[in-house]
């Protein structure tokens, strides 16, 4: 997909065109890596009164037998223990359990004894060794997926332990890809993690938020379901219920998040229309301190929505706490994280209108986006330039900015192995030369950036990309004075 800036040497764009410009295929890819480094799939660690160390040793043959043995057995308390004694060595198997569990009867075992056992310890300890199976790499989706029946049963369990173990095993199931979303569907799972999603205990809603979280990704059959089900209605009303409560904020602004990012432009209404951004952007605003664990998912719906339409950025800038928080987490960032998805969020924000743009540069934005150019390694210093380049563009605003302390840096860009880095120091060159007044952008890169014109003539030599020599070669012959040469020499003529 085309970058999130506006492009100086193609046709003025359309409106929608613009807007489909604000997301690159790169910042897709680092949403899809995002979403499996902060959600993805969940163990289930012991608490450190269960933790022990027989997890730590060496699982051998013996061993798996004797564990198969044990979990064929008759006694229900010898089963317990076996599994019990699985569920710890599932967290950091060895190489031979880990074999049991990928090629051998692990899986088939565990369903059999969730297929007939009633709710209780056994069951609890099963669903827990099935939770951290359907972690695993390797593991056969098909064998996984023998257990869904039980699971989506155990769902409607009475037991509220069993209930959170189910809903933990079905998220990291979702977490497999779209055949595995599917298939949990079509075994009833969706209304019954909506339900628990509606839950008054803590727990049991914040594990149904992970499952959904999972379950709300696209490519699906059902996600507009998600909706006719009323699911922002219930993450606002949970909001509410929750302020206080830090970690169950979070999981609800995961699914917010989620929903957000694959919504169309009638769903990102209804999203803005439940109350739950509101409330998002009220617990950030009241609570200052709060770190990644919520401000990630926060940020991230507010980017995902902020990507939507005109009308639907606007409505976020106009909302009272979205760009003091933006201000706020690139300024003194929680942690890095939070400060590159602010950085992508404001992007957005800045390839949208003038009125947007002028609304950030009012509250003071600028000068962080130089600091973190000037400073920071090349992944934030990518996302701080997408913006500079937007306010410059969209608002005419490169007057405003220290464009000699800039240049060299821009200039870096084009040298990099980066396309889109490259791309947008060739715009920011463009700049230079159309906006600052007379031959002064000449002059301004022949002073603080004289390997610049080495760095276009090299990159018009190994580009093969037209639009982009096209434009180099124009830059060049200006700044050799050739363009002013023709034009004299047809006057005379």
């Amino acid at each position: 997909m085309p970058p999130r800036f506006k492009e100086l040497y193609k046709p003025h764009p359309s409106e929608r065109d613009a807007r489909s410009r604000r997301l690159t295929r790169e910042s897709q890819l680092r949403r899809q890596h995002r979403e499996q480094l902060f959600m993805g799939t969940r163990l289930r660690l012991r608490t450190p009164q269960e933790s022990e160390t027989e997890s730590e040793y060496e699982f051998t043959p013996t061993d798996t037998q004797r564990l198969v043995s044990a979990l064929k057995s008759t006694q229900a308390e010898q089963r317990v223990e076996a599994l019990r004694g699985l569920s710890a060595k599932l967290e950091q198997p060895s190489e031979e359990l880990r074999r049991f569990v990928v090629s051998g009867d692990c899986v088939g075992l565990l369903t059999g004894i969730l297929g007939r056992a009633e709710d209780g310890e056994e069951t609890l300890q099963s669903l827990r060794c099935m939770t951290n199976i359907a972690a695993f790499d390797g593991v056969s989706g098909e064998e996984v997926r023998m257990a869904v029946p039980y699971l989506v049963g155990l769902l409607g369990s009475s037991g509220g332990e069993v209930r959170n173990q189910a809903a933990w095993a079905l998220g990291n199931m979702a977490a497999e890809g779209e055949q595995a979303r599917e298939h949990l569907f079509a075994g009833g799972a969706l209304p019954l993690l909506v339900e628990m999603l509606g839950e008054q205990d803590a727990e049991l809603m914040q594990t149904a938020c992970f499952a959904l979280s999972n379950m709300a990704r696209r490519p699906s059959s059902f996600f507009d379901l998600l909706f006719d089900q009323h699911v922002p209605q219930t993450l606002a009303r949970q909001l509410g219920r929750f302020q206080g409560d830090q970690a169950s904020v979070a999981e609800l602004a995961w699914v917010c998040a989620y929903l957000a990012a694959a919504s169309s432009a009638e769903q990102l209404d209804a999203l803005l229309a439940c109350g739950a951004v509101d409330l998002i952007l009220r617990y950030t605003a009241e609570n200052t301190d709060c770190g990644p664990q919520v401000l990630l998912p926060a940020i991230r719906t507010l980017g995902n929505i902020a990507a939507g339409t005109d009308s639907q950025t606007h409505a976020l800038v106009a909302r009272p706490g979205f760009v003091p928080l933006l201000v706020r987490c690139i300024e003194s960032p929680a942690s890095r994280a939070v400060e590159k998805e602010s950085l992508w969020a404001l992007s957005s924000v800045t390839a949208g209108t003038k009125d947007d743009v002028d609304a950030v540069v009012a509250a003071g934005i600028v000068p962080d986006l130089v600091r973190i150019v000037e400073s920071q390694t090349f992944d934030l210093k990518k996302e701080a330039a997408y913006s500079l380049l937007n306010i410059a563009i969209v608002g005419r605003r490169l007057d405003e900015m220290p464009v000699d302390r800039l240049v060299a840096e821009f200039v870096d860009f084009v040298r990099s192995q980066d396309d889109e880095l490259v791309r947008m120091g060739v715009q920011f060159v463009v700049l230079l030369f159309d906006q600052v007044p007379g031959n002064g952008g000449v002059e301004v890169l022949r002073r603080k950036a004289p390997e610049g014109i080495e760095a276009l003539e090299n990159l018009m030599a190994v580009t093969d990309d037209d639009d982009t020599r096209a434009t180099v070669s124009a830059l060049i012959d200006r700044y050799y004075g050739e363009e002013e040469e023709e034009e004299e020499q047809g006057e005379k003529a």
